[in-house]
Formats: C-alpha cells, sequence, structure tokens
C-alpha cells in the first residue's frame, strides 16, 4: 500500500482495467478487482443486446452493478464520458445511478470542464480523468480540478485511440512532469517489460484495456480473440475516425479496408461496423475490435488473475 494509486482506490495492485464498450462485464471486472487490480464497468458492459433509451441503458447498467457485486467485494469503478463527449446526457444519468448504488470511482473520459470534475469531487466519488488526446495542459487543469489520478495515453493504445502522436512513454514522461498526482499510463501495455517502461517513464500504475481483450473472463467473441492472435503485427489497419479527432487500429476486415479507402479521400468519419455482431457475437463481417499495437506480444488466452500478477510486478516491491 505504499504506492498512490493503491492508497488513492482502495486496492492491491495498480492495474486498471479500461472501460471497454461492449466487452466488460460482471464477470471481467469482478476477476480483475478479485486480482488486487480494479475493474471499471464500460459502455454497454454486460448488456445482452443493445439499448438505446437513458432508461433502459440505466435499468441494464445497474444490473451490471448488481451482478458485479455478487462476484466481488472490492472496489470497482464506471466509465463515464465528459459533458462534450455526451450530448444527450448519458452520462449525467449513470453519475445519478453511481450515486444509488454507490460505486465511488469514476474513470471520466473526454475533455473534462473543471467545473465538472470539481461537481463530481463535491458528491463524493474519487476521479480518474483521461482525455481522449492527452496534453500535458489537460493533465495541469485535471488536478486542480481536484482529479485524483491522471491518465496518460500513448498513441500505442487500442480503442478510441488519440490522434497525437506521443506513444506511451513520452507522453507518461511528460505528464509525470508536471503534476504532482499519480500518473496511469496506457498504451501498448501487454506484459512485464512494458510495464516497467511505463514505470521508467513516471508511472504509478497502468491502465490497460486490449491485454484484458485476450483474458478468460473477457466476453469478446472467440472469433475475435482468435483473430488477434492470428494477425501478423504489420498487418493491422489504421483508421481515422470521428471527424478526425481519434483513430482506430484493428485486424484487417472489409470494414477497415473501406474505411482506410474512404480516408485517403478525406472521409475521416467512416462506418466502424456494428460492435455489437462483431465483438460479441463474433461475425468478423460487421467489423473487429480495435486493439493496441503490441498485442502481437500475447501468444495465449490468460486469466485476469495471471494478466494482473504480472502487469504489476514492477509497481510492487
Amino acid at each position: 500500500m505504499s504506492n498512490r494509486v493503491c492508497k488513492i482506490l482502495g486496492i492491491s495492485k495498480p492495474v486498471i482495467q479500461a472501460p471497454m464498450a461492449w466487452i466488460t462485464s460482471a464477470k471481467l471486472v469482478a476477476a480483475v478487482s478479485n486480482a488486487g487490480g480494479l475493474g471499471v464497468i464500460g459502455p454497454n458492459g454486460g448488456y445482452e443486446k443493445p439499448v438505446t433509451s437513458i432508461k433502459d441503458t440505466v435499468d441494464e447498467m445497474r444490473k451490471t452493478i448488481h451482478n458485479t457485486r455478487k462476484l466481488t467485494s472490492k472496489p470497482f469503478g464506471m466509465n463515464i464520458l465528459t459533458s462534450m463527449y455526451d450530448p444527450h446526457k448519458y452520462s449525467k444519468n449513470i453519475i445519478k445511478l453511481c450515486k444509488e448504488e454507490n460505486v465511488k470511482v469514476l474513470a471520466l473520459i473526454g475533455i473534462a470542464d473543471p467545473k465538472e470534475i470539481r461537481e463530481l469531487k463535491e458528491d463524493g466519488f474519487t476521479v480518474i480523468a483521461r482525455e481522449i488526446n492527452p496534453t500535458v495542459r489537460g493533465a495541469i487543469n485535471a488536478e486542480k480540478a481536484g482529479a485524483d489520478i491522471v491518465v496518460a495515453t500513448g498513441c500505442d493504445e487500442g480503442g478510441v485511440m488519440p490522434i497525437l502522436v506521443n506513444g506511451m512513454a513520452s507522453i507518461t514522461a511528460l505528464i509525470s512532469d508536471a503534476v504532482k498526482i499519480p500518473v496511469l499510463s496506457a498504451g501498448g501495455i501487454v506484459n512485464e517489460k512494458l510495464a516497467g517502461a511505463a514505470k521508467a517513464a513516471g508511472a504509478e500504475g497502468l491502465y490497460v484495456g486490449s491485454r484484458f481483450m485476450l483474458s478468460k473472463e473477457c466476453r469478446l467473441a472467440q472469433t475475435i480473440k482468435d483473430q488477434i492472435l492470428q494477425t501478423h503485427p504489420d498487418d493491422y489497419i489504421v483508421n481515422v475516425i470521428l471527424n478526425g479527432s481519434s483513430r482506430m487500429r484493428t485486424p484487417p476486415n472489409d470494414i477497415a479496408k473501406h474505411g482506410l479507402e474512404l480516408n485517403k479521400k478525406g472521409n475521416l468519419n467512416p462506418s466502424l461496423g456494428d460492435s455489437f455482431k462483431s465483438m460479441i457475437q463474433g461475425d468478423k463481417t460487421q467489423g473487429s475490435a480495435s486493439i493496441n499495437n503490441t498485442i502481437s506480444l500475447v501468444k495465449s488466452i490468460d486469466s485476469c488473475e495471471d494478466i494482473v500478477k504480472e502487469l504489476a510486478k514492477p509497481f510492487i516491491n
């Protein structure tokens, strides 16, 4: 517990599971928390089918919280988006749900208005702040507003990747030099060696998504897991998305190839396919999963307990 991230979050290993859309579930979140890290429920986490209304979203997320509590007594967190990334106000209702269900840790994703962070702190939440396109100024502003921890995300990551080109080590070094609160590294961290690199750059913990996609407890469809394990590291396709504000790296598939052609023609908002049909139902014609750039170093599907244990080694004396 000499590690500041562990102290703040009430965990024993400073490994935070990134709140990936669709493929987080009570089983995955609880497994990470039971292993000593912090599991975090992501968008559509645990849902059996897509929903669209705010009421249905809250109802489904409440079920996921309850199911997680059946599997662990350890702390876990919830993903929310900043208002800039959430025009329909879903997160406002998820925050209310977290108050009702006593979920105390929030992973706040996007460009945060300092007022948003201050309000969350006034409501008693522990805030992990992560800019999609991380900047030193953004980290400083989050710290001033009261964030407990900030995430330094490199372009090595999976998910919605930064458009900026700083890698995990460089952005971690820059942000950890600029703030006094703990910094989590994100991007391409799949083994002990890369976790050690994050620590050497100034991280006090890790924020990891892709490695947990290849875990026994992750509900990512087996066909997509197999596709990731079989893809050569030189063959991944990177699309520019969200009107040029972010990127996405996936194994080769028709949708990604078409997106690349659209990018070349100036379209910076190509279709990403259907995440539910691809990642949950396993239909590779509907897309694939966004993944980090070092996942080819992973050769097996492992338990969350083993993954957390390995990644935490550089941080635990």
